[in-house]
């Protein structure tokens, strides 16, 4: 086939995808393990994707926790262990940020980067691959980020300071291809200090798509009686 063709084929097969995910729910389990300062976290997620953007995130360990989200940013963090209910509004934490929905709603073209008060301010082709540049519309730390591209995928995500320095670097690989592009490998790399640096490393297993995502969880309700709290969700994350 010549690359022609399959570019051609490539683009058809990325728009299709994008235009059906209207109606597609999916389901996928992520396993991630932080090492920071010698210490080592391993988080264990399932998320149910629905086709209207609301999503669950089931947390199974370290702690069992529920996470409902919308495309709107409104939250809502259940521990089923006290009954607490924690309920918030971060448009950083809305559904349609989540990787899978990126990916589900073909948004991977600028990995949702306008969001979060990005520009999209180059473009440029180097050995091979597409890179695209970035720039913050406002006062900020990171003065770009580069997101590089080969055969129309996101591959490595490079976040720069003013000095040009990678502040934070993230490679998707081992990709899947039944119904969307979805790496089923991230690699987050954040440089905390000179010497110092976080690694995070997210695995995705058992994506499902539509009937043979059956979970009872895509229609997970909070119970009725469940307590709310004032406790800042984002540290129940950290229990």
């Amino acid at each position: 086939m010549s690359t022609k063709r399959f570019v051609i084929l490539l683009s058809v097969w990325a728009l299709s995808s994008m235009v059906a995910m209207g109606q597609m729910r999916l389901s996928v389990d992520v396993k991630t393990v932080q090492v920071a300062s010698g210490k080592k976290v391993t988080t264990e997620r399932s998320l149910y994707l629905n086709p209207d953007g609301r999503l669950v995130a089931e947390q199974h360990s370290p702690t069992h926790l529920v996470t409902l989200s919308n495309s709107l940013g409104e939250v809502r963090i259940y521990d089923p262990a006290t009954n607490q209910l924690a309920v918030m509004n971060d448009k950083q934490m809305a559904s349609s940020k989540e990787l899978v929905a990126m990916f589900a709603s073909g948004s991977y073209v600028d990995m949702a980067l306008p969001l979060y008060g990005y520009r999209q301010s180059d473009s440029r082709s180097e050995e091979g691959v597409l890179i695209k540049t970035f720039t913050p519309t406002a006062t900020s730390a990171i003065a770009k980020v580069e997101l590089v591209f080969q055969n129309h995928l996101p591959i490595c995500m490079i976040y720069l300071n003013a000095k040009g320095t990678p502040i934070r670097k993230l490679y998707f690989s081992r990709y899947n291809y039944e119904r969307i592009p979805m790496p089923m490998r991230i690699t987050e790399i954040e440089y905390t200090s000179e010497r110092d640096s976080l690694v995070r490393l997210s695995t995705y297993s058992n994506l499902l798509f539509d009937a043979d995502a059956s979970s009872e969880m895509f229609d997970y309700k909070v119970p009725a009686d469940a307590i709310r709290t004032e406790v800042d969700p984002k540290t129940l994350f950290g229990k």
